[in-house]
């Protein structure tokens, strides 16, 4: 041993002092995430720092709970960022919540396989009805029209252990939000058919009442407000499953994220004489609006058609993308569709993005359940 590898300790120490294995050792090294302080050219054998005892930790806790390996990659990478890691582990712990319960809804539908004469069983929840009123308007602007794609025409009703997510797409954006209340029964999913949504959202304009109360059985949703129902009957189509698209369409730790004020920005598309251009997508025409990053790394309006003037609409920077210069990113989107994402509310959102051509989300800036995805417009 040299003078150097005395200071220094030895892959099998190290797979003691972390919980890893002198295996996964040599598979973190091999992958990038985690490298030895030195590798002996002769033998090589690899030695590490005492430094690096954290990191390995750190490696083998997320190791333990299912972390993928780029997920564990950033949160080396970060983990002098705090903010940054723990976006990382909400979006790990949302995948885990989200995988099982899938899982209960389809061993649900499996037992109704294996036993079709057994009993219907129900699922009963008692929700906000002026939080339900809310999650409804959120979805509702992105529900599809096409009536090529059907499975598209409604909103998908997810009940949770805790509550009950609200989804829609029409391919060209993707809306989600969630309401928490009391749940009775196991997990398990419908899609509302459009007109019955908007049939539900009127009924929840009712006052008289602080909660309403939902029932889901596998041929029929029922929602009852101060004492009036209104039933629906689910589509019969299996909705796409948002949550692959998200995860391959939206990274975890996005390269932009930027705080906005929504009223601000409301105000700005809305404005006489806002730059735009026309793009036409299956026969109709659309009018793009362009956001860029200002010298603070604040969102602004910029010209689509040509980078120059800007709006400023307010907001501060922040995520990793908070500096930039005016012309460090232009992304071009449907006006109309910004403005359902942004909704009639006020107050902080953020935009969160990775380029000119990847998707970008608006989500509140108080509910990581809540949020708008839409896909860009190429200039």
């Amino acid at each position: 041993m040299t003078a150097v590898e005395s200071e220094l300790r030895s892959i099998g120490e190290l797979a003691r002092a972390s919980g890893l294995t002198v295996s996964a050792l040599r598979f973190y090294d091999r992958s990038g995430v985690l490298a030895p302080a030195r590798v002996d050219p002769v033998t090589g054998y690899r030695w590490y720092t005492e430094d690096q005892v954290g990191p390995a930790r750190l490696v083998a806790g997320l190791r333990r709970v299912g972390m993928p390996l780029t997920g564990i990659a950033d949160a080396l990478r970060h983990r002098h960022r705090p903010g940054e890691v723990h976006r990382l582990l909400d979006a790990h712990l949302r995948r885990l919540e989200d995988g099982l319960a899938d899982a209960r809804r389809e061993l649900s539908r499996i037992r109704s396989l294996i036993d079709p004469e057994e009993t219907i069983v129900t699922t009963r929840l008692v929700l906000s009805r002026t939080d339900l009123a809310a999650a409804v308007d959120a979805v509702r602007f992105a529900v599809g029209a096409d009536p090529g794609l059907p499975v598209l025409s409604g909103v998908l009703v997810e009940v949770e252990p805790d509550g009950v997510r609200l989804v829609a797409t029409d391919r060209h954006r993707l809306a989600v939000a969630r309401v928490g209340g009391t749940v009775d029964g196991p997990p398990v999913s419908a899609l509302l058919p459009v007109a019955s949504v908007d049939e539900l959202r009127a009924l929840l304009d009712l006052d008289g009442a602080d909660g309403a109360e939902v029932v889901v059985a596998t041929d029929r949703v029922t929602v009852t407000v101060a004492g009036r129902p209104v039933t629906a009957v689910p589509l019969p189509y299996d909705f796409p499953d948002y949550r692959r698209l998200l995860r391959a369409q939206l990274g975890d730790v996005p390269t932009y994220r930027i705080p906005f004020d929504a009223a601000a920005l409301r105000a700005a598309l809305t404005a006489d004489g806002v730059p735009v251009c026309h793009r036409a997508h299956e026969g109709v025409e659309h009018e793009v609006v362009a956001l860029g990053l200002d010298g603070r790394g604040e969102l602004r309006l910029v010209d689509p058609n040509a980078v120059g003037g800007a709006v400023d609409v307010g907001g501060a920077a922040g995520g990793a993308g908070g500096a930039g210069g005016p012309d460090a990113l232009r992304v071009a989107v449907n006006r109309e569709y910004l403005l359902d994402a942004l909704g009639s509310g006020d107050g902080q959102l953020v935009l969160e993005l990775d380029g000119p051509i990847a998707p970008l989300a608006v989500r509140r800036a108080d509910d990581a359940h809540a949020f708008s995805v839409l896909m860009p417009v190429r200039l």
